[in-house]
């Protein structure tokens, strides 16, 4: 797979911490993209900070495919790059809350502190 560059604007976005009621907070941080145009697969570290102040950190990836890797390119407009972002912060609470059931991710999470 070939690295890909993150856009600054979709790079800027991902790293602003989120979470909301009855989630933690997380932090994306080393954020790259892998693929090809039809195909990309982001891979970052994601910080968790539980409300009881327990941190975690873990590697996750996700595949984004179609329009979403078109949200993803370097001459994507700013909406593009903030829908995108919805959606990858939208899949890393899921991954959260089905961690220990079912996660939908297509590959397995590793904890790495």
């Amino acid at each position: 797979m070939e690295q890909v560059t993150v856009p600054a604007g979709f790079q800027s976005a991902l790293s602003e911490s989120f979470g909301g009621a009855g989630d933690p907070e997380f932090r994306l941080s080393e954020i790259s993209l892998y693929g090809d145009a039809e195909k990309l697969t982001l891979s970052m570290h994601v910080s968790v900070t539980v409300h009881s102040g327990g941190r975690e950190k873990w590697i996750l990836r996700l595949d984004i495919s179609g329009s979403d890797a078109d949200a993803a390119r370097a001459d994507a407009p700013a909406e593009a790059y903030r829908w995108l972002t919805l959606m990858v912060q939208a899949n890393v609470i899921e991954w959260w809350h089905t961690r220990k059931t079912a996660p939908n991710i297509p590959e397995i999470p590793r904890r790495i502190g």
